[in-house]
């Protein structure tokens, strides 16, 4: 893809940033990851950047049938797809991740979680607790 992206136009997706995010991309994953090809969920908190894909994931955990009946933070952190709004997001991230680690039942303080979050950051949540 970063090969086929520099023979487009180099000079352009450098400006953009986008040949950097995918070379930081690249030192962190094996390869894309997608949702859909996660066959087992083994995860307490995910994490998306986009209203449409918070959707789909709370679509699909609710699709699933498990009988393991463990909690799924699903939260959303609105945040525009380009290179510094990620840059921003990602601190923020770490923060949330912070905040609900420092608990041991978030389950139980989600609600002050999400709040103190909201009032630190002055960014709005959308999540919901999956029981799947």
């Amino acid at each position: 893809m970063r090969q086929d992206l520099m023979e487009k136009d180099e000079k352009l997706y450098t400006k953009t940033g986008l040949l950097a995010m995918l070379e930081r991309n690249a030192s962190i994953k094996t390869a894309p990851e997608r949702w859909q090809d996660c066959s087992h969920v083994d995860f307490d908190v995910v994490v998306t950047f986009e209203q449409r894909v918070f959707d789909r994931v709370v679509e699909d955990l609710q699709s699933r049938s498990t009988r393991a009946l463990q909690p799924v933070l699903v939260v959303n952190l609105e945040t525009k797809d380009n290179h510094s709004e990620a840059a921003a997001a990602a601190p923020l991230t770490l923060k949330l991740c912070e905040y609900l680690r420092a608990e041991e039942d978030w389950e139980d303080e989600i609600e002050s979680i999400v709040q103190k979050f909201s009032e630190d950051t002055g960014k709005h949540l959308l999540y919901t607790v999956h029981f799947g």
